[in-house]
């Protein structure tokens, strides 16, 4: 038959290198921030296993899953603190759930650096290879996202897995695997369709009609079932280390059905293998089962899921949802399969001839088999939902002696309007003795998939288009027939129309049914998820029809199905523009365990939550314990509970503020975001998560750097604005624009930071962020048509303290927050969605005139003593000219540019360091130049308008491409480190002569580990932890972190003691390629310690964060000890 055939055998390599003679490293992935692909389909709310040792089964637990450009994120719950000195196990005071995103997977289809340099015959590789529709690997990261996921679940073999589809019809896996150590967290990645670097072949042999153009469209849609879950154990008993799965895809090209077989090798049972010994042999067979252009998929077990497979044969449905300008159609489909018995014939098969299409060591799947097509919806069929063991008592007699049972599918997409088709399936009779049942079998009952009918036996005219909705009207009518086969234990399942569901406007995006039963009456009731382009998300359900008989024979349907509950906004959200639902849900979801909370994917990437508060109910239960479920759910209040949010495009700065209590970033997406730590229970143990609080700034230009200005001090004049010093909690920020932009935090943000401080360490002293100051303002607001944040204090108190705690007077000011006083979330509402982009913004103060062209990059001086006054330096893009290559230093209290620095570079200026006594600046870019400004010692305190830094030193041809990021040590003013594209990574000393004059010397140069076997892997980012570990023999070793093009982080240990007789860098951790971005690290930052530099401390805990081009910012915690 038309298929292609892929086996492959691969060998997971080792993701951490740890060096020799070198202090335990463990570092972890806290964080991780993106927002969604505004795609359907693309979001799972499933219990998904928690890695853990190897002696002990995994745990499972409920667990977000969606995707972000590349990358597949984990988000789990946790419970917020409602009060400081509440105990961990405390459950009373706990509140809302916030899900956070701490486990990653991100796909090697891309890692083109761990890619082989030879083919299987031994004959070189090219280092540029590339994708399936011929763009290299490097140019393809950005344009490169998820559109699809698909949940794979068997409990009973506990095999778990996702399966992704890209929008470059690239498909693969990851399949969970028991007992593996955390380098993968147990998910191991197995490529179906695609580029594999790990594969010895980088094409696939196609035969038949699976043409290598069916391969490279776009995928709309996927649908996976595990087939082990119907093998006996006695047929494999080592049926863990087997994988089959099933995997239906959707797109242009139409339904292509993939299988996808892993059987990992013997030498893998013992649990003392080492990692890089892990290898499985895979097998990938590809058919396209209909030409015809498809949105939606969807395959589901025929009967009940866990009965075994003796011999016989058990069957799949197939459902795709036709992409066709009117008439569409819903194609049925089933799929026989069975354990590999010669002795099985056709006949066993079905009454119709189903040839074996392909044969795997456990199992033989025959032909899908075409049964004809459902008929209603007028616009494309984008969503499926299937619903086993639907039991509707008006339609079952009780004193039948022919078993029954019925299902449901719910379809529904562009039309608006959501079907029911009851699946009614007789068991063990033959077909013939099926009697009662109205089959109309001229409907849909062609086998050829090939046919070109639009619209069976209603023609394709506009005439006829309201025939259809007529035929609709016919309830209790079957409109298919399925003969399914001898063995499977069904004989014919009647496909009929159980209800049209009318309620919303727009398309419909998704349909997601409630878990029935889990040990609750109450919940044995089906009830629909529904969400839509409209804004809304509606919760169906079928009402009561007291004027059926009471014989239990009725005519057909049963009661009425209707929204009885709605969360979202009917009339959009309206909020900040950026990043807000005005455009509607992509897709929603029930929580599998007591769906009691609601999970809606907001087209603008955002994950809106809503848990059901059922306190004001708790009384009347008691009295009534037959309370009717739809009444509960109608009556019952869904509360907002924190969104999950990030930015969309690409990260390309960050910054902490400078005592390190929350960070900043700026993206292309014209917003600038605040994430601080929230305080909350996971499994009784108190543990900080971290989410969007805050969003400064909301611009109508891209964003391209940030730089915090202004530090807390001992003095008591640290927030005064007349104070020679900057006030603290204020930023300056750089966008596609000429203008510089000066940001100061208002009063309610402050309180607001102040109480999750509180709530996470309840000695937090008093500060200014608990006492604002009376000159700050209590919010700012973005007026129409403009780009700057406007300060207001004329509004509303209940608005303005609405995010931000308990109301204050102006006069109260002063004495506003008791730092001894109880803190409660019951006096916080963190913000949401629609109102971080409105009520969460920060007043600008200034602006900063004088470049020619746009902003490019900044930084900032923070004095940690004396009067001297933050110092920001920035650059532009350059002409090509010395003038336009200028850097200008700006001192931000005056409001005026106090030094130009010419004469140093001849292009563009890419990165800028200060060094932490402020007597250096260090510059590079396109030029591979790197410069040395030194401030001249006869200025200091008062700035005037002479040029305050000289150039006395630079390295001409520093790098061989150009220099993307420098960076000083902080413990050693002295040492610079510089990253290119060149691949280097290399550390300056600065040698400062006897008059004054500078030298630099190179110390030491060297290549990150992930270059794999590529010539030069481009080193973007580096910076130096404010840490020093020293050896017993005195010499000094500096921690740093290393961001490349690929993605990959590193942290290496390097010495800056001069009197070191090695002088070598050692890698000390490589962040496992599951933690890693998807593309480039656009920064690197360490969060400032609090600790002296001398101190000797183990462990101690350090966290950094990185930001890079897909769209993510990650927070990683590393525990090091000071003591080599």
């Amino acid at each position: 038959g038309p298929h292609h055939h892929r086996t492959t055998t691969q060998t997971t390599p080792n993701n951490r290198t740890t060096t020799m003679n070198t202090p335990t490293i463990n570092c972890q992935l806290s964080f991780h921030g993106a927002a969604a692909n505004s795609c359907p389909h693309s979001l799972l709310w499933v219990r998904a296993p928690i890695p853990s040792s190897a002696a002990t089964a995994p745990s499972t637990e409920e667990t977000v899953i969606y995707a972000s450009s590349g990358v597949v994120n984990l988000a789990t719950p946790s419970a917020l603190r409602t009060s400081p000195s509440a105990g961990d196990d405390d459950v009373e005071n706990r509140g809302p759930t916030l899900s956070t995103v701490t486990h990653t997977l991100v796909t090697r289809t891309l890692d083109h650096g761990a890619a082989p340099s030879v083919d299987a015959a031994g004959n070189p590789i090219a280092a540029k290879r590339v994708l399936a529709r011929g763009e290299a690997v490097e140019d393809a990261a950005a344009s490169r996202s998820i559109t699809a996921l698909s949940w794979v679940e068997d409990d009973r073999c506990r095999n778990f897995g996702i399966v992704a589809a890209f929008s470059d019809g690239t498909l693969t896996s990851w399949r969970y695997r028991d007992g593996t150590s955390r380098e993968k967290y147990g998910w191991e990645e197995h490529v179906l369709i695609g580029h594999d670097p790990l594969c010895d072949s980088e094409c696939h042999s196609v035969l038949g009609d699976v043409s290598k153009t069916c391969l490279e469209e776009s995928i709309a849609d996927i649908s996976a079932i595990s087939l082990n879950a119907h093998l006996p154990t006695e047929t494999n008993p080592d049926g863990e280390h087997d994988s089959s799965w099933l995997v239906a895809s959707a797109s242009s090209q139409g339904v292509i059905l993939h299988i996808s077989h892993v059987r990992f090798n013997e030498q893998n049972k013992g649990r003392d293998k080492p990692e890089n010994a892990r290898a499985a042999t895979s097998q990938v067979f590809s058919k396209r089962v209909n030409p015809h252009a498809a949105s939606s998929v969807q395959m589901k077990p025929v009967g009940k899921r866990g009965s075994s497979i003796h011999h016989g044969i058990e069957e799949c449905y197939l459902f795709a949802g036709s992409a066709s300008p009117r008439h569409n159609k819903v194609w049925v489909y089933s799929i026989p399969y069975g354990t590999a018995d010669p002795s099985a014939t056709d006949d066993d098969i079905t009454s119709s001839t189903s040839p074996t299409w392909a044969t795997l060591p456990l199992f033989t799947i025959r032909e899908p088999i075409h049964h004809g097509f459902l008929l209603g919806h007028q616009d494309w069929i984008t969503c499926f939902a299937w619903l086993p063991d639907f039991r509707n008592p008006n339609t079952h007699n009780e004193n039948d002696s022919v078993g029954v049972e019925e299902a449901i599918l719910a379809s529904s997409g562009h039309d608006a309007k959501i079907r029911l088709w009851k699946f009614t399936s007789k068991i063990g009779v033959a077909s013939s003795e099926v009697e009662g049942t109205a089959v109309d079998e001229t409907i849909g009952l062609e086998s050829n998939v090939d046919d070109e009918d639009d619209g069976g036996d209603i023609e394709d005219n506009d005439e006829d288009e309201a025939n259809i909705d007529d035929l609709e009207e016919e309830e209790g009518e079957a409109r298919l027939t399925i003969r399914h086969a001898a063995s499977s234990g069904f004989s014919t399942t009647a496909i009929s129309l159980e209800a049209l569901l009318l309620g919303h406007e727009e398309a419909v995006t998704s349909l997601n049914w409630r878990e029935k039963g889990m040990g609750n009456k109450k919940r044995d009731k089906p009830c629909l998820l529904s969400s839509s382009m409209d804004r809304t998300i509606l919760i169906w359900m079928e009402e009561e029809n007291s004027a059926d008989d009471d014989d239990g024979i009725g005519g057909g349907g049963g009661g009425v199905w209707v929204p009885i509950s709605r969360v979202g906004s009917a009339g959009g959200i309206l909020g900040g523009s950026i990043g807000s639902s005005i455009m509607g849900f992509v897709d929603a979801r029930f929580s599998p365990d007591h769906a009691n909370r609601i999970v809606g994917h907001g087209y603008g990437g955002s994950l809106h939550f809503w848990t059901q508060d059922c306190s004001s109910q708790e009384e009347e239960k008691k009295d009534d314990d037959d309370m009717m479920e739809e009444g509960a759910l109608v009556s019952a209040r869904w509360v907002a509970n924190p969104c999950v949010t990030g930015h969309f495009r690409s990260v390309e700065d960050l910054a902490w503020d400078p005592e390190g209590e929350y960070l900043l970033t700026t993206s292309s997406d014209q917003t600038t975001r605040l994430w601080s730590e929230v305080s909350c229970v996971v499994n009784g143990k108190k543990v900080c998560r971290w989410m969007e609080v805050g969003r400064p700034q909301v611009h109508g230009y891209d964003m391209t750097s940030i730089a915090c200005i202004g530090r807390k001090s001992n003095h008591a004049q640290s927030d005064d604005p007349t104070a020679e010093k900057e006030p603290q909690h204020r930023f300056v920020s750089g966008a596609d624009e000429k203008v510089l932009r000066v940001f100061d935090a208002p009063a309610s943000t402050l309180r607001l930071l102040h109480t999750l401080k509180k709530l996470r360490d309840p000695a937090t002293p008093t500060s200014s962020s608990a006492t604002p100051a009376e000159w700050r303002v209590e919010r700012a607001f973005l007026p129409s048509l403009g780009l700057s944040n406007k300060a207001t204090v004329e509004i509303d108190v209940r608005e303005s303290n609405k995010f931000a705690g308990p109301t204050i007077p102006d006069e109260d000011l002063g004495d506003a927050i008791d730092p001894r006083a109880e803190v409660s979330m019951e006096d916080l509402k963190l913000p949401m969605e629609r109102d971080l982009g409105a009520t969460m913004l920060w007043p600008e103060t200034r602006k900063l005139f004088g470049h020619d062209s746009e902003v490019v990059c900044l930084d900032s001086y923070l004095a940690s003593s004396g009067s001297d006054a933050p110092l920001v330096a920035s650059s532009c893009k350059a002409k090509n000219d010395v003038a336009s290559a200028a850097i200008r230093l700006w001192n931000v209290k005056l409001g005026k540019c106090v030094g130009i620095l010419k004469g140093g570079h001849r292009s563009t200026v890419s990165t800028l360091s200060f060094s932490r006594d402020g007597k250096y600046l260090a510059s590079s870019g396109k030029d591979r130049r790197i410069c040395i400004w030194k401030k001249s010692d006869h200025l200091s305190g008062e700035y005037n308008d002479s040029c305050e830094y000289q150039l006395t030193t630079a390295m001409d041809s520093a790098h061989k491409r150009i220099v993307w990021s420098v960076h000083f040590c902080p413990g050693k003013p002295n040492i610079l480190v510089s990253g290119s594209r060149d691949g280097f990574v290399k550390l300056w000393r600065i040698v400062e002569g006897d008059d004054g004059s500078l030298d630099m010397k190179e110390m030491l140069k060297f290549e990150p580990l992930c270059k794999g076997n590529k010539k030069s892997e481009p080193v973007t980012a580096v910076s130096f932890a404010d840490f020093i570990s020293r050896s017993d023999d005195g010499i000094e070793y500096g921690l740093l972190s290393i961001g490349t093009e690929c993605g990959r982080v590193e942290v290496w240990k390097v010495p800056i003691s001069e009197n070191d007789p090695n002088f070598d860098a050692k890698l000390v951790f490589s962040v496992p390629a599951n933690e890693c971005h998807f593309d480039s690290v656009k920064k690197i930052a360490w969060r400032p310690v609090g600790c002296n530099g001398d101190e000797v401390l183990s462990p101690t805990i350090l966290t950094f964060a990185t930001c890079g081009e897909d769209c993510g910012v990650r927070i990683f915690m590393l525990q090091v000890s000071r003591k080599v």
